[in-house]
């Protein structure tokens, strides 16, 4: 079985065969997008569980799919979304200053990774999706665009946004660790 014949068992008759498939083929994917937005990986098991569970409620009542991931995708990104919600109240955007920090070489160093998972738990859940994506998952700009289903020019804008965000937390959450104080 293929992903298409998958998708045509689905669409046909919601067969749970076919749906089986395309859980074994994108669970994996899955569980680390929502982990990257839950940051516990009991609770990403659980947002894949409930995103699986509504996809295929929901899968039989589509006419035409032409690939699982993407349109799956956006039910997992509102689960997590909805989930981090519910938890709290969206980080504050501290505006956008220009740090030379780079968020894919502060993953590099062993010392820091704890550091860079605090900061991406601290931005706003579209700024971490799209660093994880980029910087942790290396997925090409026309990926993220497909998979996210907006524009490449979006893409880059809001990268070119988390990554300010992403620095000036960084920055702050560094500060604070070291008792530094920021000027305002």
């Amino acid at each position: 079985m293929n992903e298409a014949s998958a998708i045509r068992l689905c669409l046909a008759s919601g067969d749970p065969r076919g749906f089986e498939f395309l859980v074994k083929q994108y669970g994996r994917e899955a569980y680390f997008h929502a982990l990257g937005f839950v940051g516990d990986s009991s609770t990403a098991e659980d947002m894949c569980q409930e995103s699986f569970a509504k996809a295929y409620a929901n899968i039989p009542r589509l006419k035409t799919l032409g690939a699982f991931y993407p349109w799956f995708y956006i039910i997992l990104r509102n689960t997590c979304f909805n989930h981090l919600r519910s938890l709290k109240p969206q980080a504050p955007d501290h505006g956008l200053l220009d740090f030379s920090t780079d968020p894919i070489s502060l993953v590099q160093g062993g010392d820091e990774r704890e550091m860079v998972w605090e900061t991406l738990g601290c931005l706003k859940p579209e700024f971490r999706e799209i660093l994880i994506f980029k910087h942790l998952q290396d997925k090409s700009y026309a990926d993220i665009s497909n998979i996210l289903q907006i524009p490449r020019g979006t893409v880059m804008s809001r990268l070119y946004h988390a990554r300010k965000a992403f620095r000036i937390t960084y920055q702050q959450l560094e500060e604070n660790k070291h008792g530094l104080r920021t000027l305002p």
